[in-house]
């Protein structure tokens, strides 16, 4: 694995290549985006596993930092759904330069997942785009993020009774809430995809709509729900999901080109 900085030098974006570790590399490669900052801790041990795996299958790999995140440029309240979009375009740029690949996949996560999209439906070609518990309707994706806000707040004794300017424990400005609020990727399908796949634990009525909404817009789309593993009950409710193998290796398999069972 390489960390490194790209982009420009006003606003570096951080990421980790990892090149093929396969003997034969394969002509393809797999730009992983992260999902929003409430939930990158959580999925931070999953997509360094994704893209072990897919270094392993002979993928050129690139995970990256959202502007406002992690490593890379700004504060979390400099984010934008604009930036955002800019950053996957920078980061699947990065990942053509970097590999000489001549075609790349992107898999996202929740929000990226969603950002992934937006960004397919505009000017990103991507061979799969692989939506991992995609965010369909921004306004269902905030008001969950307040209802859990409003739990951990009860949970430490300071409980909230009107909107602030954070969520969960990092800045959400109005305004980022309202564009975020007006998302509905079923009304903006990623027409630069030439394949989309949605990968979710359990069934959700957002995800089937979504994968209808795809199907009317005449695209390969699948939509492949991956039951988790019962065992994993005994950690917390919103980590089950990630620390088991069983996504993961659907999206694997997807990417790889096999039959998925």
């Amino acid at each position: 694995m390489k960390p490194a900085y790209f982009g420009s030098s006003s606003r570096p974006l951080f990421g980790v290549h990892g090149p093929p570790q396969a003997a034969k590399g394969r002509p393809s490669a797999v730009l992983l985006c992260y999902p929003g900052v409430q939930e990158y801790n959580m999925a931070h041990w999953a997509f360094r596993r994704l893209a072990g795996s897919l270094s392993r299958e002979g993928f050129h790999v690139l995970r990256f930092d959202w502007s406002g995140t992690g490593d890379s440029w700004g504060e979390t309240a400099d984010g934008t759904i604009e930036t955002w979009l800019e950053d996957v375009a920078l980061a699947a740029q990065e990942l053509r330069d970097a590999s000489a690949a001549s075609n790349v996949s992107v898999v996202g996560m929740r929000l990226g997942a969603t950002l992934a999209a937006l960004a397919c439906a505009d000017d990103l070609a991507a061979e799969q785009l692989i939506l991992w518990e995609p965010v369909v309707k921004g306004r269902l994706y905030i008001e969950e993020l307040e209802a859990l806000h409003a739990r951990d707040s009860l949970r430490l004794l300071h409980p909230t009774t009107s909107p602030s300017d954070e969520l969960v424990g990092f800045p959400f400005p109005p305004t980022l809430r309202a564009a975020v609020g007006r998302i509905d990727l079923a009304a903006n399908p990623p027409r630069k995809a030439r394949r989309v796949v949605i990968v979710s634990s359990a069934e959700r009525t957002d995800h089937r709509e979504l994968h209808a909404s795809l199907e009317r817009a005449n695209l390969n789309a699948t939509y492949e729900c991956v039951p988790e593993d019962p065992s994993a009950s005994n950690v917390g409710e919103r980590e089950s999901a990630l620390l088991t193998t069983r996504s993961l290796a659907a999206i694997v398999s997807h990417l790889a080109g096999r039959t998925v069972s």
